[in-house]
């Protein structure tokens, strides 16, 4: 392992510099970073896809766990180009996400702009809180 390390310091600079990357709010990063936000009657869901396909993009609803996956093609350089940088990472990616209630898979909403993924839930009826009248005796 050491001899390693000594073999290939750019390859430790480049972990190094992968950790400072991926730490955010003390937690490693993923892809895509998600908000949620939710309310008594429905869920919005938020997730930033830059460079993405909307045609590439593949969400389900199973119970309340919903998953987002997608995948974002190699850039290749043209003839006679070679990478100078290269920060964008390519791939597939998969993001699995419990909600807070049970929501109706048939009123779920969703819209793709400027790279931001947009889903809106609504709380199934079943779900609902219901008010319980006490009645005195």
């Amino acid at each position: 392992m050491f001899f390693q390390e000594l073999a290939s310091p750019f390859d430790s600079i480049a972990r190094l510099n992968r950790l400072f990357n991926s730490v955010q709010d003390g937690r490693e990063a993923e892809f895509p970073p998600i908000n949620i936000w939710a309310s008594e009657k429905n869920i919005v869901v938020v997730a930033e896809v830059p460079g993405i396909d909307p045609a590439d993009i593949d969400l389900q609803i199973c119970n309340q766990i919903v998953t987002l996956k997608t995948k974002r093609e190699l850039d290749v350089p043209q003839e006679g180009q070679t990478f100078h940088r290269r920060e964008r990472s390519q791939g597939q990616w998969s993001r699995s996400l419990e909600l807070p209630y049970a929501v109706d898979a048939d009123k779920v909403g969703a819209s793709f702009t400027n790279g931001i993924l947009k889903i809106e839930f609504a709380r199934a009826a079943v779900d609902l809180p219901k008010k319980i009248a006490v009645h005195a005796s």
